[in-house]
């Protein structure tokens, strides 16, 4: 994978010293202990919510084999910790395998804070108009963006605190050429992601590791347009979720999927729900801003 929200970590053939791999400032390491157990641990120097896939392949010597998942999606909620730990079968000889991980942005199935509202990410008092856009063959309730056409570079703001975690650029084919659209990546405090994307890349105001707070201005609109010479941004909330689906075999496999949190927004009209097809307008309140935010972030909002 060449995006850099993921990060693949070559194979490795465990053996009797410890190896330490990283890249993008994660680490997984194996310690051998006396008794022949061996420990997977992680440590994480970089901020924002992670989860790992390791896989495992080619196992030999292991206590309860058949136990044994091929794959393990485990969410890193701290600095370091444990992934998990295999026993031998046989004390007196090594453990023996190879394995592969991933690690990706975001927890998988976090406890979602519903109890949060959201700013509509304008300036105060801008009036838009919110549609929806869906991925092929995927429920509008599993996931979907919001959408804002426009005509002029409007201002972006941030629908909640958090931390800035990746700024892409995606390739889209725009009659017949490529072009980038600018995605902000943010992370929320209780696992979710906020998306903003067709930002224009030369106006953005934050970098990746920067915290933001309801109402920040991350940037303006991009001069792409569509064939109705309208801008289009795109934001949405979402996580991670790891759903059983039939395989072609037909045993159940375990699949990575993103989901979309349909958050209530704070609006003229008061707390609301979206709906596609229907007019906004945008407006902040103390309540929102600082909920979030702590005691000396607080003090320096309010002088």
């Amino acid at each position: 994978m060449s995006k850099s929200n993921f990060f693949k970590i070559l194979v490795f053939l465990l053996s009797g010293f410890n190896s330490i791999t990283a890249q993008n400032q994660i680490y997984v390491t194996q310690t051998r202990n006396a008794d022949n157990s061996v420990e997977f641990k992680y440590t994480k120097a970089v901020p924002g919510n992670y989860f790992i896939e390791f896989n495992i392949e080619n196992v030999s010597n292991v206590n309860d084999i058949v136990a044994i998942k091929k794959t393990y999606n485990i969410n890193l909620i701290g600095d370091t910790g444990i992934l998990f730990k295999l026993y031998p079968a046989d004390k007196e000889k090594p453990i023996n395998c190879s394995y592969s991980y991933i690690c990706t942005r975001g927890l998988i199935k976090p406890q979602v804070d519903y109890a949060v509202t959201y700013l509509l990410p304008f300036k105060e008092n801008k009036t838009v108009t919110i549609y929806e856009s869906n991925r092929f063959n995927v429920r509008s309730d599993i996931w979907k963006n919001y959408v804002v056409y426009s005509k002029t570079k409007d201002t972006i703001c941030s629908m909640r605190k958090g931390i800035v975690t990746d700024i892409k650029r995606n390739a889209i084919d725009k009659d017949g050429k490529i072009v980038f659209k600018t995605e902000i990546v943010v992370d929320h405090a209780d696992g979710t992601n906020a998306s903003y994307i067709g930002l224009d890349e030369k106006s953005l105001t934050v970098k990746v590791n920067d915290p933001i707070f309801p109402g920040t201005h991350l940037g303006v609109m991009d001069d792409i347009l569509d064939n109705t010479k309208n801008r289009n941004f795109k934001f949405n909330i979402y996580y991670f979720s790891n759903e059983e689906v039939d395989g072609v075999d037909g045993e159940k496999n375990v699949k990575i999927i993103e989901k979309s949190v349909m958050p209530v927004f704070y609006t003229s009209e008061g707390y609301q729900n979206l709906i596609t097809d229907q007019n906004y307008t945008v407006k902040y309140k103390d309540e929102i801003l600082l909920k979030e935010m702590t005691p000396q972030e607080k003090a320096t909002y309010k002088s």
